[in-house]
């Protein structure tokens, strides 16, 4: 009985052990199963059938190492391509941003985030609340639901500065469906330019061209008048004549000053063909002008004072120095004619030895406040009350003059206290060669 009791005993025992190795096998299969694909059908396997050995096991556990390690690459791959991806959107100067099927932001490129620098975070906002302007999303549920891009350009409420100049801000939002959902969702990719510059030149174009016309206009319809009455033979008297002459011939100089200075500001709007790098004495340029201008001095009684240090050699475009001067000394002299008139050329190194300080001074009617920040534009006069004898400016001269400072890499203010002094303070990088 006993013997038989524990063949019994060592009988069960026997099946419970091959029992717990089944259900082992079983678990640990399973398990393998949740690392492998779906559709992988050769290493699918039938545990309850087999009986767990060691190799068994060391054969299941490599399956699931190698299953973890591509796992652990194919989101290492991934990542990176995320970063790569990320990394050159963030060098567009334009903004871009994926725009999930809600109208929240999914994605934003660092351009897009600084166009949105008033809220801390756009990811998951809202668009109406990045864009504060429905407007400029309605493109957004546009492209989603008619699978196409579509484009607007908006007028913002704001204005933009640029080169201390204020100007309207124009936003161009481009938006197309994703070719492919994010994440499992449904979206639109949208695109974000500053038109604001490109609008500002056309207008400053379209404003170029009308001016120009009617400028060249005038003096060609005095022209055109006058030798009309020539040729049909209205004006018989000498003396008559002489004067038709005469004003046709200073109109004639004024439209050859129109033209000439039209073709340097045309020039001057391509840097990479304007600049020549050559060492000249500053000193000589504006010696010279005021020599050109010497009848035009004499005539108003004016004196010119020249104050130049011994460290006064630049490098840059002699002609277009030549420009500056006789442009900013003609100005002076055409908008002063009272006795004791007194212009002043000064030149100096700043506090930081870096740069030089060049100031053309006069002490005459000065410019009124209002007209201060419009004397660079094109065509701009400040109107005094001078002779209707004298032949008007073209209105370029100071914009040719603040362009071509530009284009030197330096910048041009000026200060006025009418009827006291005004003052164009032009600052010039110094040579390397002369700085400290």
């Amino acid at each position: 009985m006993i013997t038989t009791f524990v063949a019994w005993v060592a009988c069960l025992g026997f099946i419970a052990l091959l029992l717990y190795h089944l259900r082992l096998r079983s678990s640990i299969a399973r398990l393998g199963e949740r690392f492998r694909s779906p559709d992988d059908q050769r290493t699918k396997a039938e545990p309850e059938r087999r009986i767990l050995t060691p190799s068994s096991v060391q054969q299941l556990t490599q399956q699931i190492n190698q299953q973890l390690d591509e796992r652990i690459e194919r989101i290492a791959l991934e990542n990176r391509q995320k970063r790569l991806t990320e990394s050159i959107l963030d060098q567009f100067e334009d903004g871009f941003l994926i725009v999930r099927d809600d109208l929240r932001i999914g994605f934003a490129n660092n351009s897009a985030r600084r166009t949105f620098a008033h809220k801390p975070d756009i990811i998951n906002l809202p668009a109406i609340e990045a864009f504060l302007d429905h407007r400029n999303i309605q493109v957004m549920p546009e492209a989603l639901e008619q699978q196409e891009k579509r484009t607007s350009t908006i007028r913002m409420e704001e204005r933009v500065e640029q080169k201390g100049q204020q100007m309207d801000r124009y936003i161009m939002v481009e938006a197309g469906p994703l070719p492919f959902p994010m994440q499992g969702v449904p979206g639109v990719w949208v695109i974000l330019r500053d038109e604001s510059e490109r609008h500002h030149l056309e207008q400053i174009r379209r404003d170029f061209v009308a001016n120009a016309s009617h400028e060249l206009r005038t003096p060609l319809s005095i022209i055109t008048g006058y030798l009309e009455n020539l040729i049909d033979g209205d004006v018989t008297d000498p003396e008559m004549m002489d004067r038709f002459l005469a004003v046709m011939n200073k109109h004639a100089i004024r439209l050859g000053r129109i033209v000439e200075d039209m073709l340097t500001i045309s020039k001057l709007e391509n840097n990479s063909e304007l600049i020549r790098s050559e060492p000249f004495d500053l000193l000589e340029s504006a010696s010279d002008m005021v020599e050109h201008l010497q009848l035009l001095i004499v005539e108003r009684d004016a004196n010119v004072v020249i104050d130049m240090p011994e460290d006064r050699s630049i490098i840059g475009d002699r002609y277009y120095w030549d420009q500056i001067f006789f442009n900013l000394i003609e100005n002076s002299l055409k908008q002063n004619d009272q006795a004791g008139f007194e212009i002043e050329i000064k030149l100096r190194p700043d506090q930081t030895n870096e740069n030089f300080i060049l100031e053309i001074s006069d002490n005459g009617v000065g410019i009124p406040s209002s007209d201060l920040p419009h004397v660079f534009k094109r065509f701009y006069r400040v109107e005094k009350t001078h002779s209707s004898k004298e032949v008007k400016g073209t209105g370029l001269g100071l914009s040719i003059v603040n362009r071509a400072i530009e284009a030197h890499g330096g910048t041009l203010t000026v200060d006025s206290q009418p009827g006291i002094r005004t003052t164009f303070q032009i600052t010039l990088p110094k040579p390397a060669s002369q700085a400290e």
